[in-house]
């Protein structure tokens, strides 16, 4: 197995632990608590989300920079994601809500969460467990 392979599956695996932690925070009744440890668990998602494409691009042939835009771009073309509108807004919420706290923005954050990041988190999972 390769070393973009290994790595790829390593990723892989992160990545779906980290969705399944997300999704024991979404069957929770919301309170400030339960909402900061699911802002939490999203960003770590994310995270594990986006490199978890790049690495499936490197095992792929392709050589996009380990940077986030290059390779959501990336993914986008190669099918690995299909709504790049999502994902740009994934990483719009994401650095809002790793650098500051602001109640307002959490419950936003949390809603978004609940209706847009949760299903694109799972369509990536479904897409990476084809390989």
């Amino acid at each position: 197995m390769s070393e973009h392979r290994n790595r790829f599956e390593l990723a892989r695996q992160q990545f779906l632990v980290a969705l399944a932690r997300l999704q024991e925070a979404l069957v929770l009744d919301e309170n400030d608590i339960v909402r900061d440890a699911m802002i939490q668990r999203f960003e770590f998602t994310y995270e594990l989300g986006w490199k978890a494409m790049y690495f499936w691009l490197r095992d792929m042939g392709e050589n996009p920079p380990k940077m986030v835009r290059p390779v959501l771009q990336a993914a986008l073309q190669g099918h690995v994601i299909d709504d790049a509108g999502v994902w740009e807004q994934l990483k719009d919420h994401r650095d809002e809500t790793s650098h500051t706290y602001n109640a307002a923005k959490a419950v936003e954050v949390a809603a978004f969460v609940r209706s847009d990041a949760i299903g694109a988190f799972e369509a990536l999972a479904d897409k990476l467990s084809t390989r």
